[in-house]
């Protein structure tokens, strides 16, 4: 299926940018809606992965490659990436409760955690990027935002409640708050919002969404929004940030 054209620039806005060209085809043992994996080294170029019967695959090649856009919009020693160490992995391990987990267990589940919340933060910043300069997409956006609130909404289950640690799963849930909230908002429908609130993430999700409110909205300051999001969630020193080398 043809992209849209709108999705074919974002594509060549990145090829342009990073100098490497982006290869966009399906994989049907994906487990999300889409992801990319960002050329490096001798790597020939971006691979941006969809699941196959998908109807929003346009907005998903724009909201991938929007993250690249802002990152190859900053000058080369202004790239960084979202890492762990070893000891870091271990601290987030503790600060989430999950000392007693296998550690083939635990330290995946925060490594899961620091991607979640540079793809919430960040992702904030492309989607309503998105929202506003390509409303061409909305339809599609709107299809893919209310797949992932549900599935937000899943995750408040008493089962996943009772079987993992209070406080990785509070981290999660006021993530995903924000996002029921941010989105509540734009699409004019509350009712995502409900259990999140009555669960009491209300005042956490509120502190997400008053960052995005005060840190400037330009690529340079997205470590700044990355580390406000870290302090409220306590996910402080379970990362760093490593200088982006292309080549």
């Amino acid at each position: 299926m043809p992209l849209h054209p709108a999705a074919q620039q974002m594509i060549r806005k990145v090829e342009e940018l990073s100098g490497r060209p982006v290869h966009v085809a399906e994989d049907a043992d994906l487990k999300v809606m889409a992801v990319i994996t960002t050329a490096r080294g001798s790597a020939p170029a971006h691979f941006l992965r969809y699941r196959p019967g998908t109807r929003a695959v346009d907005y998903l090649v724009a909201y991938q490659l929007g993250f690249l856009v802002r990152l190859f919009s900053c000058p080369a020693e202004g790239r960084w990436d979202v890492v762990s160490s070893a000891a870091e992995q271990e601290a987030g391990v503790r600060v989430m409760g999950l000392d007693e987990y296998p550690r083939d267990f635990a330290a995946p589940m925060v490594g899961q955690l620091v991607v979640q919340l540079r793809s919430y933060s960040v992702g904030a910043r492309v989607d309503d990027w998105i929202w506003n300069q390509l409303p061409e997409f909305r339809e599609q956006q709107e299809q893919a935002v209310r797949t992932q609130l549900d599935e937000g909404g899943r995750a408040l289950s008493p089962e996943i409640r009772k079987r993992l640690p209070k406080a990785l799963v509070d981290a999660n849930s006021i993530m995903n708050a924000a996002y029921a909230v941010h989105w509540g908002g734009l699409l004019k429908d509350s009712r995502f919002q409900i259990p999140f609130k009555a669960l009491g993430y209300e005042a956490k999700a509120a502190e997400l969404l008053r960052a995005l409110d005060e840190i400037p909205d330009e690529p340079d300051a997205d470590r700044s929004l990355i580390s406000r999001w870290a302090e409220c969630l306590g996910l402080t020193g379970a990362f760093h940030f490593q200088p982006h080398i292309l080549t």
